[in-house]
């Protein structure tokens, strides 16, 4: 039965209505079978991901892999034994360092690649303690040669001789 506007009083058509329930049905359909075909690739996918799991514990299996895997997860803590291994070639440094500088190192502590040690300078025919103080301190930090980052160093005594503590780096 159909309805009667009441201010024209003529038949409404329920044609609207109709047209909207055959859009909603047909956007349900389209959407059901577009959630199954991304199902299906979703299925597909997975079984993918699985293939590629297997594979690549079968090849974690390798001996060579496994060896590769430790190397490459502990590449700083064999990198800083290496560095540590040149110690010889840290003290002929740090004498090439006294001769090039005029400087005394007296005695030295090595520990995380970091040398520790304390400088005595004095003045001689060459210069005056201070200046090669500032020489050392500014030319060694740019020095093409060196092995080692200089500190900052905070303190310096000075009487007859300059002495102070230096705190290295080793480059690498």
């Amino acid at each position: 039965m159909e309805e009667l506007n009441v201010v024209t009083k003529k038949q409404k058509k329920n044609f609207t209505s109709i047209i909207f329930l055959i859009v909603v049905v047909v956007s349900t359909l389209l959407l059901h079978f577009y959630n199954s075909s991304i199902e299906t690739s979703i299925e597909k996918i997975k079984m993918e991901i699985s293939s590629y799991d297997s594979n690549i514990k079968e090849v974690e299996k390798d001996k060579k892999i496994q060896i590769f895997t430790l190397l490459e997860l502990n590449d700083n803590v064999i990198r800083g034994y290496k560095l540590m291994n040149k110690i010889p070639k840290y003290i002929n440094h740090l004498r090439y360092i006294e001769t090039k500088y005029s400087v005394k190192f007296t005695g030295f502590s090595f520990n995380n690649l970091e040398l520790s040690s304390r400088i005595e300078i004095i003045s001689d025919d060459k210069a005056i303690a201070y200046q090669k103080t500032r020489d050392f301190l500014k030319n060694y930090r740019k020095d093409p040669e060196a092995l080692f980052n200089l500190w900052f160093v905070n303190q310096i005594e000075w009487m007859d001789k300059m002495k102070f503590s230096v705190k290295f780096k080793v480059k690498g």
